[in-house]
């Protein structure tokens, strides 16, 4: 067992004098929204009547917060962000006064003003790191191919930045965020080296606490799409009824249709698109949605896992018999540290079932050691 650590920093210098009133806090990290933090500090009052924290000018609006975790000497950071909340709570006992402060990470700054504006003649990934770079953010994007020609479309920004960027990587079937001072336009990272293996009742390697999983049937479906072009006036066509995303299983959701089944279509309609390649990037991004049949929500034991774990990137979870054991995609962690110890709760996904052999069960080189 590892012995947890954090560190919390705001305007570049470590709050440690907040420490022994810190009574909790907790870090949400989730590939869909942003990053948020809670804080929740004792709040005493002074001979003079003074609120230590309140006034304060640490804890004033928009200062930059960083928050780090890990075990012993080994810390990383969890995430960077603003305060945009402050509530104090006064109770009737003084002993039980206290400060709640919440914070989001640096894709709030982007999230302040509506905005009328076109981009013309330019990839949606061109304009992810235009948008990044007005706010100091560094930008990591791949390649959306498509370049919405003026002379056929201009696409229309009718909303704050960021909740542009992410309608642009919805169609693309990317992720956007922002991390730390980086902001990423791409798809999922599924074939990143998973993070440390977690064990659900596995005798002593057993590191996660609870866990249970959820397995839908009338999740995945065919996606097509179609549109007149504005020029030629011909019919066009997207039809999208296979991945290209790694499979996490050997068996997908298809794989388990009855005789005479077949898989749920769905067609898109309300939206308009510039041509076929866009189209059909619209509706591999909602098929590879539409894959994820596969939930499962647990709890970790922190100091028996010894790591930190995060979104946007895979774990391999073992102890889950044949069918369920295997690689997930972490969606949510949230990390919590009270006076009852340091928990990770998470969220993940799979797009298929039982193995495919690639998995490495024993934490080390070497395969399908240790199963079940």
């Amino acid at each position: 067992m590892q012995a947890e650590n954090f560190s919390i920093t705001i305007d570049g210098q470590e709050a440690e004098d907040l420490y022994p009133d810190l009574i909790s806090f907790e870090v949400e990290l989730d590939d869909a929204l942003a990053a948020m933090f809670r804080l929740k500090i004792t709040l005493t009052q002074d001979t003079e009547g003074l609120w230590n924290y309140l006034d304060d000018e640490r804890f004033q609006l928009w200062k930059a917060l960083v928050i780090s975790a890990g075990f012993e000497d080994d810390i990383e950071e969890l995430m960077t962000g603003y305060i945009t909340h402050l509530k104090p709570h006064f109770a009737p006992e003084r002993t039980e006064c206290f400060l709640e402060v919440w914070g989001m990470d640096g894709s709030v700054l982007m999230d302040r003003e509506e905005k009328l504006k076109d981009w013309p003649d330019k990839k949606d990934s061109d304009i992810a790191a235009e948008i990044f770079s007005l706010y100091g953010f560094s930008a990591e994007t791949e390649d959306s191919a498509v370049i919405h020609d003026e002379a056929v479309s201009t696409i229309m920004q009718r909303e704050t930045d960021i909740q542009f960027l992410k309608r642009l990587a919805l169609r693309n079937g990317y992720d956007c965020y922002v991390e730390g001072t980086t902001g990423y336009f791409r798809p999922p990272q599924i074939d990143e080296t998973p993070q440390a293996l977690l064990a659900v009742h596995f005798g002593d390697e057993t590191n996660v606490s609870s866990f249970s999983i959820e397995v839908n049937a009338l999740t995945p479906t065919h996606v097509s799409m179609y549109q007149i072009d504005r020029s030629s006036k011909e019919i066009l066509e997207a039809v999208v009824e296979s991945s290209l995303q790694t499979p996490l299983g050997r068996s997908n959701g298809t794989a388990f249709l009855g005789p005479g089944m077949t898989p749920g279509k769905a067609v898109i309609a309300m939206n308009a698109a510039t041509g076929t390649p866009e189209m059909t990037a619209l509706c591999q991004g909602l098929f590879h949605e539409g894959e994820w049949f596969v939930t499962g929500e647990g709890v970790i034991i922190a100091n028996e896992y010894g790591h930190i774990l995060k979104p946007r990137s895979t774990v391999t979870i073992k102890g889950l018999g044949e069918t369920h054991s295997g690689i997930y995609f972490v969606c949510r962690v949230t990390h919590i540290f009270s006076g009852e110890g340091y928990t990770q709760t998470f969220k993940v996904k799979r797009n298929g079932l039982q193995p495919t052999g690639a998995e490495d069960f024993s934490g080390e080189a070497g395969g399908l050691g240790g199963l079940l």
